[in-house]
């Protein structure tokens, strides 16, 4: 590594021994800051990293200290009206005595990093039972929150049968986006976790004052591996994983147990190798070594491809895969057939002809010719298109597409003859959620 991308990954630890301390005091004089900035931003670690860089008192250039500055504090600011709804409502399961496993971020900034603004964090997942949903839907009515499925509609309920969570569910002043999840991986994707098993270790905790309860550290790590999105493996997603690995004893021999019955080799390889590779550990690469032999031929290979350089790691975080979902959520929200083909093209574009930049992410490519660049562009489709399918299922995912291209066709069709239908489109449409056109873009840009 570079001193600028040893010092990135020092300052993402949530605690640093002496040694680390003194290691990171001695690279930064060797340290370029414009050039440890711009993975920093890259990878959305700033007020982590800024946070760390304070206790070791190190003391950045003026320019970047200010942009740092102006990072964590919309952090802070977006973290702390985010928490203090999210109080209140874990306040509110708790006196009904619902059970609710606090997943991720707000559990690790509460048990990991003793800082609720280590990260920008754009929710609050919860893990529940399923047979609770009803009082818990009936809390989020009693705070007024709306369904990102359109308030309390039938389509939210829909999603029961066929996901491992409800929809989004929103205040009214958009400070505070719940997730509810019943499982932690789509009951379509080909890996069955065992929730009996998982249920059974959740341990007591305190979040923000009030009584909750968090998974076993087998069980969040778990989680984390085969939560990681493929392309989205940042600092900001890596670090939760390794430093819980610094901080809590592991069971490995369950954990790899856990890993056998659910079939999550391929995730948890994946994931793993990431992470060894920023921060090695011998139990990780122990781990990596045994899962080796049941890993795809794809997998390995692409984690290998990816982890070449540590640098490379630092450099390939992509959020390309959101644009696509943002895309589908403007589509899905009009039915005016001018909007509605904005939204297609921008779907099937990003799908077929992602930027180049991106292209040069997904592919883990370094300084590419123009020959790898094309074959990056050529193998695209394919990649973004199996990121959705172990997302959502083949049979999903195709259907919807195919929804998508039907209905702009015989949408536009329609139109051209009757013309737009009135009060539905994107206005119609957040009017309807209470909501003004800027307000619901802020809605979506939540749910990257």
């Amino acid at each position: 590594m570079t001193p600028e991308e040893r010092l990135l990954v020092l300052s993402s630890y949530a605690d640093l021994s002496r040694a680390e301390s003194d290691e990171a005091r001695r690279l930064a004089p060797q340290v370029d800051w414009a050039v440890f900035a711009e993975p920093a931003e890259l990878n959305a670690t700033v007020p982590l990293a800024r946070a760390t860089l304070a206790k070791l008192k190190l003391t950045l250039p003026p320019e970047i200290a200010a942009r740092f500055a102006e990072i964590a504090t919309k952090v802070t600011k977006a973290n702390t009206a985010r928490l203090a709804v999210g109080r209140e409502l874990l306040a509110r399961l708790a006196a009904k005595k619902i059970p609710v496993v606090i997943l991720k971020g707000v559990l690790f900034a509460e048990t990991l990093y003793r800082d609720p603004n280590y990260k920008k964090m754009n929710d609050i997942d919860i893990l529940i039972r399923k047979e609770d949903l009803d009082e818990i839907y009936a809390v989020y009515e009693e705070m007024k929150f709306f369904s990102a499925a359109e308030l309390f509609g039938k389509e939210g309920k829909k999603q029961e049968k066929f996901s491992h969570h409800s929809p989004p569910y929103f205040s009214r002043d958009l400070t505070c986006m719940i997730g509810t999840h019943w499982g932690l991986i789509t009951p379509l994707a080909p890996y069955k976790l065992d929730y009996d098993a998982i249920w059974s270790r959740v341990v007591d905790i305190t979040l923000a004052g009030v009584p909750a309860k968090a998974m076993a550290p087998e069980d969040n790590l778990h989680h984390l591996c085969v939560h990681l999105p493929y392309y989205k493996t940042g600092v900001r997603e890596l670090a939760d994983i390794y430093n819980l690995v610094r901080a809590q004893k592991i069971d490995w021999p369950l954990f790899l147990d856990e890993v056998r019955k659910a079939r999550t080799e391929n995730l948890v390889f994946h994931a793993l190798s990431l992470v060894e590779k920023l921060s090695p550990r011998p139990e990780i690469a122990e781990v990596l070594e045994q899962l080796r032999s049941r890993v795809s031929y794809y997998y390995a290979r692409d984690a290998a491809r990816k982890t070449r350089r540590a640098g490379l790691v630092l450099r390939s975080r992509s959020v390309h895969m959101s644009r696509i979902e943002k895309a589908y959520a403007d589509f899905s929200a009009t039915k005016h057939a001018g909007e509605k083909r904005k939204a297609y093209a921008r779907i099937i574009g990003n799908i077929l002809a992602p930027p180049a930049d991106d292209v040069v992410k997904m592919s883990a490519l370094d300084s590419p010719s123009r020959a790898e660049l094309l074959v990056g562009r050529l193998a695209a489709p394919w990649r973004i298109s199996r990121v959705f399918v172990r997302d959502l299922g083949a049979h999903i995912y195709a259907a919807m597409l195919a929804k998508a291209t039907i209905e702009t066709a015989l949408d536009s069709v329609k139109q051209a003859f009757t013309g737009p239908p009135a009060n539905d489109g994107y206005q119609a449409y957040a009017e309807r959620l209470g909501l003004s056109v800027e307000q619901l873009g802020k809605l979506k840009d939540a749910l990257e």
